[in-house]
């Protein structure tokens, strides 16, 4: 072979892994953005779901799935619905100073009513945060909160900042449970 076609197989040769260097790395820009909206769309959930599944491609996969069967059996509140929860909390907050205990009680309750009413599972605490967690990490976030505090503030002594901080948090699903 002569010079001039040692010269053409380098260049082509050298073009060529020029070539599957860029592609690999707009695979990888693509990947990368693909998992950071991920993170923004999940929130926690998204760091939560990596750890659990050792993948951050498997946990992206498995929330978007869980997204679609939670989105797909998610119902609306009736304005009377709404309503009557309205009222409801009212009740909460009005008890909360005589009471905070049977308040905390009351809101969590409330809030697994809303949780069934919406066709979200309600009675396993965690199963409750996962879907929520798709739809609403931060919410999601703030129940798996209020459940710790609620625990928290059965054990010993007077804990009614627990209990107060508690309450919040459960507002705050409450609110988002509303909006959605």
């Amino acid at each position: 072979m002569s010079t001039t076609g040692w010269i053409i197989v380098v260049v082509v040769a050298v073009v060529v892994v020029v070539a599957l260097l860029a592609i690999l790395a707009a695979f990888r820009r693509s990947r990368q953005r693909r998992r950071e909206r991920a993170r923004e769309e999940f929130g926690p959930e998204y760091e939560r779901a990596a750890e659990e599944r050792g993948s951050e491609s498997a946990a992206e996969r498995e929330l978007r799935e869980r997204r679609e069967e939670v989105e797909g059996r998610l119902r609306p509140l009736t304005e009377e619905s709404r309503r009557r929860y309205g009222e409801q909390w009212e009740e909460v907050e009005r008890n909360f100073v005589d009471n905070p205990a049977a308040s905390l009680q009351m809101a969590d309750g409330l809030v697994s009513d809303v949780l069934r009413e919406r066709n979200l599972p309600a009675s396993e605490g965690e199963e409750a945060a996962r879907s929520l967690g798709v739809i609403d990490p931060h919410a999601a976030e703030d129940y798996r909160e209020a459940r710790r505090l609620r625990g928290a503030s059965g054990s010993g002594g007077s804990r009614t900042e627990e209990m107060r901080q508690a309450i919040r948090k459960y507002r705050l699903v409450y609110e988002r449970l509303l909006q959605r």
